[in-house]
């Protein structure tokens, strides 16, 4: 595909800004030369996760509040990047605030990362993988986690296959965990 068959942005209206999105209405070129508008999120920043097992091949989840969806979700260890940390530091951090664990960085193996909102976002997930995962403290951000627990390879694929593992970042993760290592 030639660069002049792309859409291209002739315009932007700033719509809304905030903490941590911005919601701006585009103005696009088509291939064709007609126009059309588009709604875009930009996210303030990407976001990294982990498939974190521990010496007996289990996985910690944990669980999450989500008010908006008024839902108790279990999840991989995720949050977002701070400005300045290397998403690997990121993931270090998460487990031990959010898992209360820790693992070394050679335990640490990058998955690669993907667009959970293609189209719509320009956020990157990146997406890791660890083994050895130890759980150091009982002690988590009592504000954003509920509980945690370790799951066998067996219950991970039951909770996916009853669909009680609804969130999307969660869900590649311990798909690739499950059939791709």
């Amino acid at each position: 595909m030639t660069e002049e068959k792309f859409w291209k942005v002739t315009g932007t209206k700033k719509g809304f800004a905030g903490k941590w999105i911005d919601i701006n209405l585009d103005e696009i070129e088509l291939p064709d030369k007609s126009k059309i508008e588009f709604e875009a999120i930009g996210f303030h920043r990407n976001g990294a996760g982990v498939a974190a097992e521990n010496d007996k091949g289990e996985i910690i989840l944990v669980k999450n509040y989500r008010y908006i969806n008024n839902y108790l979700s279990w999840e991989v260890p995720a949050g977002t990047i701070p400005p300045g940390v290397k998403p690997d530091e990121c993931i270090i951090e998460e487990l031990k605030e959010e898992a209360g664990c820790e693992v070394g960085h050679s335990d640490l193996k990058y998955l690669g990362n993907y667009y959970p909102s293609v189209g719509s976002s320009n956020q990157i997930f990146y997406c890791f993988h660890a083994r050895n995962v130890r759980k150091i403290t009982d002690e988590i951000d009592a504000n954003e986690i509920m509980e945690t627990s370790w799951f066998n390879r067996n219950e991970i694929e039951k909770m996916i296959r009853n669909c009680e593992i609804k969130d999307g970042f969660s869900l590649y993760l311990l798909l690739r965990w499950l059939y791709l290592l």
